[in-house]
């Protein structure tokens, strides 16, 4: 395939815009309802008693040893959510480095950082990636035995990368896609020469002897725990399925995986008639199994999703560089128009909400539940200008290069991404989570004090309790106060006469979810 020479970009540049795109979101905000609450209420049960994972959580451990180890370290500085947030960061970072040293084994040395950037363009990853989310330690492990897988015809170290890349996968609930990565790895030679060598052979044993080892080890400690063997492996995810569902995953990868599947597609394409290389067979056969075997999964979702940009993002490296200068030049402006546009309404919004200009648009985001609205935020003023006319001057400086198109586009996506977080963190985490009713509970009830729920869901009653310092529990009958949680549209729960109403209200601009607090008369 038809190479670069990426060495002329500024490697300090791109380590610089890699960062731009991980840190920014990690920290500084509470956990938000979603995902982020849900590993985050995970997190925090593990933590409250010397308990293992698997007994409270249907994820195996890996992801939640990393957020304790982070939110550890950081504690002196930061938020016990902040510093377990910290932990996706660290996973997105390792997945970056070795989806990097797999292009570089597949492609050349050239394509290292072409493969990095086109998995970070992705929009799937963007939300995904900066939350509390324990499948990015699968998309760490996964990217692991990829490069395992890649570079095995380079000798015995290899081996390792792929044995320990499906250790890791085991720790971290993906004992399926560890599978699917050893069987790809038998059979490769089948098809390609390459894979044939002594040394191929002998990384193969290493690799494939080494996961098989660790996982009776593994075993082995899970039968002395007596820890249930379909939380461990996460079994559940396909043993509770009512049937297939080969349509979802295929389905969202449109947006998903944008722009990787079509810089991928043209590379097949491109490649068809010699497509019995390690660029095509490696990523193709391992995007086809993980699409075959996730047609099983019982719970389809976005964040198991992440795996399959892996693949996809190999292959639009290879793609990237063979691009004709038309379509090269529109992925570029399309970009560059794109989230253009999104900056001018995220400033607009800006301004409604700082300036209260445009009126109706205040008025539309107060209904919305964003808090002070009309009060300007300097610093948030200074820290978007900044950042805007950072993007301005890297669009008038950006030089000529086969990167440059991904370039662009990851640059200006990571650029909205900042900005947004520059604005509107503050009252996004306002809205997001559940700090203003927490902060209603404790005014109200004494820290002394007990709270019984009534219909409170588990995640809200956990995030509650976290942010307020009082214990919430529904069987505590012998508490003075009650609270109740109503949903969508439900009627309020006939409550008995001997408890009095206290407060009503919900999570600023939140219609779904309402609770009522009552203290006994």
């Amino acid at each position: 395939m038809p190479r670069c020479c990426a060495a002329t970009l500024p490697q300090l540049g791109l380590l610089l815009l890699c960062a731009a795109w991980l840190v920014p979101g990690l920290v500084g905000h509470s956990p938000w309802k979603g995902g982020d609450g849900e590993h985050f209420v995970r997190l925090w049960l593990l933590l409250q008693g010397d308990v293992a994972p698997q007994t409270v959580s249907a994820t195996p451990p890996l992801y939640y040893w990393v957020a304790t180890a982070t939110a550890w370290l950081t504690s002196p500085i930061l938020s016990l959510a902040d510093g377990a947030r910290l932990a996706s960061g660290l996973f997105i970072a390792l997945a970056l480095f070795f989806v990097a040293r797999t292009a570089r084994a597949l492609y050349g040395a050239e394509a290292g950082w072409a493969a990095a950037l086109t998995l970070l363009g992705c929009m799937g990853l963007l939300v995904r990636g900066h939350e509390l989310n324990a499948a990015t330690a699968q998309f760490a492990a996964a990217s692991i035995m990829l490069y395992g897988l890649a570079s095995l015809p380079q000798g015995t170290r290899s081996g390792w990368a792929l044995g320990g890349g499906a250790a890791l996968m085991l720790l971290a609930g993906g004992a399926a896609e560890a599978v699917l990565a050893l069987t790809l790895a038998l059979l490769l030679p089948l098809v390609l020469e390459t894979y044939r060598s002594p040394a191929a052979r002998r990384a193969l044993v290493w690799g494939v002897g080494g996961a098989l080892l660790f996982g009776a080890v593994w075993l082995w400690f899970l039968a002395t725990q007596h820890i249930p063997l379909i939380h461990a492996f996460n079994l559940q995810r396909w043993l509770e399925s009512d049937g297939l569902h080969p349509g979802y995953y295929p389905g969202i990868l449109g947006w998903y995986a944008w722009p990787a599947w079509p810089l991928a597609v043209w590379a097949v394409y491109r490649e068809r008639r010699q497509w019995r290389t390690p660029g095509i067979v490696l990523p193709a056969g391992m995007l086809l199994g993980l699409l075959t075997l996730y047609a099983f999964d019982a719970r389809p979702g976005e964040e198991q999703g992440l795996v399959l940009l892996l693949p996809l993002a190999l292959l639009g490296a290879a793609g990237l560089f063979t691009l004709k200068r038309g379509a090269a030049n529109a992925l570029l402006w399309f970009g560059v128009m794109l989230f253009g546009f999104i900056a001018l309404v995220l400033w607009v919004y800006w301004s409604a909400h700082d300036l209260g200009s445009p009126p109706r648009l205040a008025a539309r985001l107060t209904k919305l539940g964003m808090t002070g609205v009309g009060e300007l935020r300097p610093w948030a003023l200074a820290l978007g200008l900044a950042v805007t006319l950072a993007w301005i001057v890297f669009l008038a400086r950006v030089g000529r290069s086969p990167l440059r198109p991904m370039l662009v586009w990851t640059a200006s996506m990571t650029f909205i991404w900042v900005l947004l977080m520059a604005l509107f963190q503050a009252p996004l985490d306002r809205r997001l989570s559940y700090v203003s009713v927490s902060e209603e509970l404790a005014a109200r009830v004494p820290a002394a004090e007990c709270i019984q729920t009534y219909q409170v869901r588990s995640q809200q009653r956990l995030l509650l309790a976290y942010h307020s310092g009082r214990r919430l529990a529904p069987a505590a009958r012998g508490c003075r106060w009650l609270l109740v949680e109503t949903r969508s549209r439900e009627r309020e729960p006939h409550i008995s006469a001997a408890w009095i109403k206290q407060w009503e209200g919900a999570r600023p601009g939140d219609r779904s979810d309402r609770f009522h607090l009552y203290v006994r008369h």
